[in-house]
Order: C-alpha cells, then structure tokens, then sequence
C-alpha cells in the first residue's frame, strides 16, 4: 500500500518513521487495504495503539542513540583538543618591549610602594607631563598571554597592574590618552605596544 492511499483512506497523516512502521504491520496483516486501513482507524485489536507505542519505542531508542553519540563525539572532541594542546606547546608570554610583570611585581611589594586611585593616577600624569585629565583612561590589568611553538598568542586571563607610586623615580601607570597607549615606569614615559 502507497502511503497516499493509507492518508486517502484514513485520513491520518503519518511521519516517515511512523508509516514505515505501519507498512510493516500492513503486510503481516490478514486482510486488504480498505480492511487494514479501517481496523487502524477503529483501533481494532489495538492495532493503532500497537504501532503507535512500536513506533515511540523507536524513536526512544533513536533519541538515546543519538545522545550516545553526542556524548562519544564530545569525548573524542575532548581528547582532540588536550592531544592540540600538548602539540602546540603553550607557554607564558610577555612583550619584551614592555614593562616586564616581575619588574612590577619588584616595585608592587616594596616597602613604602602604594596603589594609586584613579583620580591620583590621572593628577600625577597631568603634574609631571601635562595630559588633560579628562582624555585618560587608567588600565587597572592587562591582558595575559601565552605563545605556542607555531608563534601564535592566546588571551588567558588578566594580570594586576593598577596604577602604583613608591618615588619620583620609581612608580608605574599604564593609561591611554586620546588614541596612544603609554606606560609611565619609573620616571620614563614610553608608548605601550600591544
């Protein structure tokens, strides 16, 4: 039986999955199309209920398969990207023409060093220097990254660096001004590369 001639007869509108479940009862079926079709339509015997409940089976059993293998594909995904990760070889990373995190980290802890606000950060750069206050942006971190064996970088994380002040000659404050990037270490203005 064509599926069109069981959606004449019935007038019920089967999915694929669900009419190919109904062509195999049809054909184990003691009896012709008009009889099969008005057993199904009565739910004589069950028949209805029978191929109704074989086909949620199937697509149950179809559900959790495809869930296996979602979770199978993401495992393998998983061991994929750890094997990258071992291949690539990542490592810390700094810009040397920068100020160096263990250079900041050296003055950060010194006695007498303290973090600045702000509004100190963006005075002091307007007494030594003369940027309009209203124009600077004070960075508190900066990015972290890490460079594989191929030279390529990644963000990580961030990194502290607010704004800090020991002496005349020894401070740090990263800002931006207009559309330059500068770090301020020790006394030495100098633009920072990203």
């Amino acid at each position: 039986m064509m599926r069109e001639e069981f959606e004449q007869r019935t007038g019920f509108l089967p999915t694929q999955s669900l009419y190919s479940i109904i062509e195999k009862y049809y054909t184990n079926f003691d009896g012709d199309k008009d009889a099969f079709c008005k057993a199904y339509k009565k739910d004589a015997d069950g028949l209805a209920t029978k191929i109704q409940r074989e086909a949620d089976m199937a697509a149950i059993k179809a559900q959790q398969e495809a869930e296996k293998a979602q979770k199978d594909m993401e495992a393998r995904i998983a061991e994929l990207e750890k094997a990258l990760e071992r291949e690539q070889e990542w490592k810390p990373y700094e810009d040397t023409d920068n100020v160096q995190q263990a250079d900041y980290t050296r003055l950060q802890t010194a006695g007498g060093t303290r973090t600045l606000t702000d509004a100190e950060a963006k005075d002091l750069l307007y007494d030594w220097y003369g940027f309009a206050k209203e124009k600077i942006k004070i960075h508190r971190t900066l990015p972290r990254y890490e460079v594989n064996r191929h030279r390529q970088l990644r963000k990580v994380g961030e990194i502290d660096r607010a704004p800090i002040y020991n002496a005349t000659d020894w401070n740090y404050i990263r800002f931006d001004c207009g559309c330059m990037s500068y770090e301020l270490y020790n006394d030495n203005l100098r633009p920072y590369l990203h």
